[in-house]
């Protein structure tokens, strides 16, 4: 009996050291700081690692320190008192140095009591600078003024800010439509431009070609001097010459052959044969003075010139 007791005492006592032993023993994992408290008294902090505490009177604190994404919306008015809907992310680290005195002066929940109402603040200040248009067309400069605000603040409160994003703009329905609606009229007068670069293009061509088709009508004007006139038609000519060719003077070239062919006057007796070439030749000036006399009765002149050509002038 006594010797069960004693193994009962050693298995006590053995049970006793154990459960001291990891009284005293801290381990604060990866990325983390472990704050001493003592009886309630901020001490001071520890890295990574195995660490021994007083047992039932000294505690340790784990204080993240890792990158932590913080997720918010936030209502903001701008310049011109538009309201604006901003989605944006938060990374930020808690510095290793100043986990105790985090821990000490504002505690565990330091996001939502520091972190968010400055981010809050600086973001309702800095919107309110820009005109609702200039958060879109200067969104890198908004980004970049909030930016070095926050860095600001955050390292006077022991964070260090790694990185501000804008997610996202909400506007207004009103806004919304309006910016719809500029949109529209911006296609439709880049529609108009283009339409009327078109018509420029085409009238330009059309000029072209009538300033090309005058040209040629130029050219073709210079090119009809008398002297091309009399070559084209002698090109075009096919050797009968025609009964009325009209001249300077009013008068008409006919050719012998044709006013003989239009008078036909009646042949005459022939002449002996000893004097017969002379008698032709009477007889064929015969002829031509019955029809000169036959034309001047129609009132129509016939005269020579210097070439033996007829000119037959009409008496008006």
């Amino acid at each position: 009996m006594k010797r069960i007791q004693k193994i009962a005492l050693v298995c006590g006592i053995m049970l006793l050291v154990v459960i001291m032993a990891l009284a005293t023993i801290r381990i604060v994992p990866p990325g983390h700081t472990g704050v001493r408290v003592l009886v309630g008294q901020v001490r001071s902090s520890v890295g990574e690692g195995l660490h021994f505490v007083v047992p039932f009177a000294e505690t340790m604190q784990l204080m993240n320190n890792r990158t932590v994404a913080m997720e918010m919306v936030t209502e903001v008015v701008t310049r011109d008192l538009q309201a604006v809907r901003m989605n944006y992310i938060v990374n930020y680290q808690l510095n290793a140095d100043a986990s105790s005195t985090v821990f000490q002066t504002i505690g565990t929940a330091y996001e939502s009591v520091v972190l968010r109402p400055i981010v809050e603040e600086t973001l309702k200040d800095i919107t309110a600078r820009y005109a609702i248009e200039e958060l879109i067309t200067e969104r890198a400069r908004v980004s970049s003024d909030i930016t070095s605000t926050l860095q600001v603040a955050f390292t006077g409160r022991g964070f260090m800010l790694e990185r501000f994003n804008i997610v996202d703009f909400n506007f207004s329905t009103e806004f919304a439509t309006a910016i719809e609606a500029v949109r529209i009229a911006e296609q439709n007068a880049l529609r108009a431009q283009q339409d009327l670069s078109r018509v420029e293009f085409e009238a330009e061509a059309d000029r072209e070609r009538a300033r090309a088709q005058a040209d040629v009508l130029r050219l073709q004007a210079q090119e009809l001097t008398d002297t091309n006139l009399a070559a084209m038609w002698l090109e075009k000519w096919n050797g009968v010459l025609p009964m009325f060719m009209a001249g300077e003077d009013q008068g008409v070239m006919i050719s012998m052959g044709d006013l003989q062919s239009m008078t036909q006057p009646p042949p005459l007796p022939q002449p002996p044969p000893g004097n017969q070439q002379t008698d032709q030749n009477a007889q064929a000036q015969r002829q031509l003075q019955s029809l000169i006399n036959s034309l001047n009765t129609y009132g129509i002149v016939v005269e020579f010139d210097d070439y033996g050509n007829a000119v037959v002038f009409v008496d008006e």
